[in-house]
């Protein structure tokens, strides 16, 4: 299974940076989300942030080179994948001008009722992934 990517650039701020000055490891998460927030907005049309109700399960990262205030960083984000009650997202985190590769990271989501028991991913979030 894949789905569409979506590339957004981000920008370093100086918040995100620990004593060494380099993006805190935390931090990468963060950019994370907003990758997933975006992606659900450009996707999916009527996009209501209170529509998909999902908890992390599982977060991965493979940290490959430090991240500084002065790279200009892209980050890519997919669905590699959808299970019964959860979805899984790639993300990876790119020099934006070279391509050289500052992390990849694996987010397992699992969709959730309105109880918060685990249920099957909504059928609009599995039409966005051709197999």
């Amino acid at each position: 299974m894949t789905s569409p990517t979506l590339k957004t650039d981000i920008q370093v701020r100086y918040g995100d940076l620990d004593t060494l000055g380099h993006v805190n490891n935390a931090v990468y998460l963060t950019y994370f989300e907003l990758g997933r927030v975006l992606y659900f907005r450009n996707f999916m049309k009527h996009f209501d942030v209170r529509g998909i109700r999902f908890v992390i399960a599982r977060a991965e990262i493979d940290f490959r080179k430090s991240i500084e205030m002065e790279n200009h960083v892209t980050l890519e984000t997919s669905i590699e994948s959808i299970g019964n009650s959860s979805f899984t997202f790639v993300h990876r985190i790119t020099e934006r001008d070279t391509g050289e590769v500052f992390c990849n990271g694996k987010i397992i989501a699992v969709s959730l009722d309105d109880n918060g028991k685990p249920t099957r991913v909504p059928d609009h979030l599995r039409a966005m992934v051709s197999s």
